[in-house]
């Protein structure tokens, strides 16, 4: 008997291309590998970790004023296909593996016709976002103590050079303005931005690297986006993914492979990179991954607990390190939350501890609730906000009471009343 023919699918997976049958396109898993426990991938083995991570955004807010008033969940706007900034051959994009914003109508003129007009060509909102990263608003995470903190004027230096750069700096920019009101159409109208300008950095940066090549020419650009990438992913989360715990573990994992890609991109640049204006924060950035043994005592009874639980001696190495390399990052922050430490604890953390997390394993949470602590300490930055706590209140909740015990630290940093005020610059831009 013959196999029954189907239509060929460009957006399929890579799973269901090997296996020949048809793809519903739907990411991160699509439902023919969810029912055959399989990973789903939409990318070839060369794509760096950046476009690994980086979702089809169908869980963006729309900017229509029609939006409804409690949910923030509607695909963002599309690129207009006249402007695609994907080269195409055949009429095919050339990086279909990579995936690219999600389609949506139109938006609607007073006569109910569609607008062809790209709703992210340069307007006046652009000018807005521009304007806003000098701000002292967005410069809030800006602290000169902390000597491998890149400055925002460096990006936005950059930036206006290399037009993926400055389409994420506006896409942050615009996350950013969205965290600053309670109004829900205007906190869907900035976050839709933010969505809809980060799809279309995405899709200027697959055309300007199209083999993802790291050399001298772009190895400073190649970093810059991708940790401002990183830094736009786990605001995102923090603020964006709260339906439950599950969809915040599920999207903050997710995020993990991203906060890898900056340092494969980093290791991978050239001596002249090296000896440019960012080296030094990047020579204190790298450092981290090196720190001596942990000394402090943060971590101590989570350590204690977890060699006296019952539980596979695989599983307790894994938490046993995982904690340690946790402990490291305290001793580093030394009582603040500085975003090199939040990011190197991510980029530390092992395969192993990644998918017992995924599984919701009580001890995996209950050390990713120790990791809220120090986003806690880092509630002065809109970046983190309140994320920490609300982390740290739902992992609580999930445990229950028998857990307390365990969770004991975190629950008691949450009451602590000093907040760290950081060093900025009041330079601007200039």
């Amino acid at each position: 008997m013959s196999r029954r023919s189907h239509r060929k699918s460009r957006n399929g997976c890579l799973q269901c291309k090997k296996r020949h049958i048809r793809c519903d396109g739907f990411a991160p898993i699509c439902a023919n590998c969810r029912g055959a426990e399989l990973e789903c991938s939409y990318l070839n083995n060369r794509t760096p970790s950046l476009l690994l991570a980086l979702p089809n955004r169908a869980d963006a807010p729309t900017n229509s004023p029609s939006a409804s008033s409690t949910s923030n969940a509607s695909p963002a706007p599309s690129i207009s296909s006249s402007e695609s900034a994907i080269p195409k051959q055949n009429g095919a994009n050339t990086v279909s593996s990579i995936p690219g914003p999600l389609p949506e109508p139109e938006p609607q003129t007073e006569a109910g016709s569609p607008n062809t007009q790209d709703p992210f060509s340069i307007n006046e909102t652009h000018l807005e976002l521009f304007m806003n990263l000098s701000s002292e608003g967005f410069r809030a995470p800006e602290d000169l103590s902390q000597p491998e903190y890149i400055p925002t004027a460096v990006y936005v230096h950059h930036g206006l050079s290399t037009p993926y750069l400055i389409h994420q700096m506006l896409a942050m920019s615009a996350l950013q303005l969205s965290t600053t009101f309670t109004d829900r159409q205007k906190i869907n109208h900035y976050h839709s931005y933010a969505t809809g300008l980060q799809n279309r950095a995405l899709s200027l940066f697959t055309q300007a690297n199209p083999l993802i090549e790291v050399t001298a020419a772009n190895c400073i650009h190649l970093f810059l986006f991708s940790s401002a990438v990183g830094v736009h992913l786990l605001c995102d989360t923090l603020y964006y993914h709260r339906e439950s715990l599950d969809t915040l573990v599920q999207k903050f994992t997710h995020d993990i492979n991203v906060y890898r890609g900056v340092l494969t991109i980093v290791n991978q640049c050239t001596p002249p990179f090296r000896e440019k204006e960012i080296a030094p924060h990047l020579r204190l950035a790298q450092a981290f991954l090196t720190l001596p043994e942990a000394t402090g005592s943060d971590c101590d009874d989570l350590l204690k607990l977890i060699s006296a639980s019952n539980i596979p001696e695989s599983s307790r190495k894994v938490y046993q390190q995982t904690s340690i390399d946790l402990q490291r990052m305290f001793d580093a922050a030394q009582g603040k939350s500085r975003m090199a430490v939040l990011f190197t604890w991510l980029i530390l953390l092992s395969p192993e501890y990644v998918d017992l997390l995924r599984l919701g394993e009580p001890e995996a949470l209950v050390i990713l609730a120790f990791y809220g602590v120090l986003l806690h300490r880092g509630r002065y930055m809109w970046v983190i906000g309140n994320g920490g706590q609300f982390l740290i209140e739902a992992i609580r909740d999930r445990l229950g009471e028998s857990w307390r015990g365990w969770l004991r630290f975190p629950l008691e940093a949450l009451q602590e009343q000093h907040v760290y005020v950081p060093l900025r610059s009041m330079q601007g831009l200039s």
